[in-house]
């Protein structure tokens, strides 16, 4: 049954957007804050790739992960009528013999199939990149133009729900109501903001800085994106997305020369050709130690819930978390025990037990 009081949905990056759209296909009133400041889901490049390429894993729940982002992104891309989710070749220029030989021993299993292509000469020989140890093409793989997302998603929440410009003030929370106005509970998307939230800060949640930049080049391959030490996303007329650094501990959203030069010489490893650098952005990451997000309701203020630290694998596993979240919001379905905030109670509300 919908309800009068609305959720208040605390910031307006990936996380924020993605919990209000949710909540809004179950017809639920949103309330939704937008300081303005969003460093992170917008600086970054909107890749989801389906492996983990340092041990040649499938990414974690990766299966119900790709069918939600088909269904969230292609969704959202006809409420918009925007077009920002497109199919990517990812193509991993093996490092050495012993990851060329970890994609070989993965390739054959039926789990991977849909993931892996098999390899071949071509790939073997390929020539768009330095290749001394052979290629492999990974499936499924996509990216979001994380700009035209952001703003085409604000733009339909806008008409569906309350959208205020300003910044959110915890000292205005009282007994259900901010402000003075009633609400059914709050949910907090502040990224590596929510460090500052005085009701959440006893999480271990980390500030990860990563620095990207757009290159111009002649000779890399347009029509995918090729992979080791860093990526390089096609963007258009010989432009291309590189990155990432990670500075870990890290706010501070200022572009620096060590960012670019770090960058460079990754990309060092995939063409020995000269590129020009045509913009430089930073962005400041929700990590968390586990590499899980943090989602789920404070142990002591009932009305007050969390739904944060999607980390560097955002735009892969938002489409499936915030759909579980909403679910657990509207119809007390369990939490996947992983990225619950209950694994954090003990520890820190050791006498509030449940």
């Amino acid at each position: 049954m919908k309800n009068n009081h609305p959720t208040i949905v605390v910031g307006a990056g990936l996380a924020g957007l993605s919990v209000a759209v949710r909540l809004i296909e179950k017809n639920q009133p949103v309330v939704l804050y937008d300081n303005g400041v969003n460093h992170s889901s917008r600086v970054a490049a909107g890749m989801i790739n389906p492996l983990v390429f340092r041990r040649m894993n499938r990414a974690w729940r990766i299966d119900e992960c790709i069918e939600a982002v088909h269904s969230f992104y292609s969704d959202m891309e006809k409420k918009t009528e925007q077009s920002f989710f497109h199919p990517v070749v990812i193509r991993r220029m093996f490092s050495n013999e012993h990851e060329r030989e970890l994609w070989m021993q993965k390739q054959p299993l039926p789990e991977y199939d849909a993931y892996m292509t098999k390899t071949t000469e071509a790939d073997d020989n390929f020539k768009g990149a330095i290749n001394n140890f052979g290629s492999g093409r990974v499936k499924n793989a996509s990216y979001v133009s994380t700009s035209v997302f952001l703003e085409a998603v604000k733009e339909y929440i806008v008409e569906k729900a309350d959208v205020r410009n300003e910044p959110f003030d915890y000292n205005e929370i009282e007994e259900g109501t901010y402000k003075g106005e009633p609400f059914e509970r709050i949910v907090f998307c502040e990224g590596y903001r929510g460090l500052d939230n005085p009701f959440f800060n006893y999480l271990p949640l980390q500030q990860t800085k990563g620095e990207t930049l757009v290159i111009k080049s002649d000779s890399i391959p347009e029509n995918e994106s090729v992979n080791r030490k860093c990526f390089i996303l096609p963007m258009g007329n010989q432009q291309f997305k590189v990155g990432s650094t990670y500075d870990w501990d890290s706010s501070d959203t200022s572009i620096t020369e060590a960012g670019r030069a770090a960058i460079l010489e990754k990309v060092a490893y995939l063409t020995e050709d000269t590129v020009e650098v045509i913009d430089q952005e930073a962005g400041v990451r929700p990590t968390t130690p586990d590499r899980r997000g943090m989602m789920g309701q404070h142990p002591e203020h009932k009305k007050l819930y969390i739904f944060n630290g999607l980390g560097t694998k955002g735009y892969l596993i938002a489409p499936l978390l915030s759909r579980e979240f909403v679910e657990h919001l509207i119809n007390d379905a369990p939490l996947n025990q992983e990225v619950d905030i209950e694994r954090f109670r003990i520890k820190h509300f050791p006498s509030n037990q449940q």
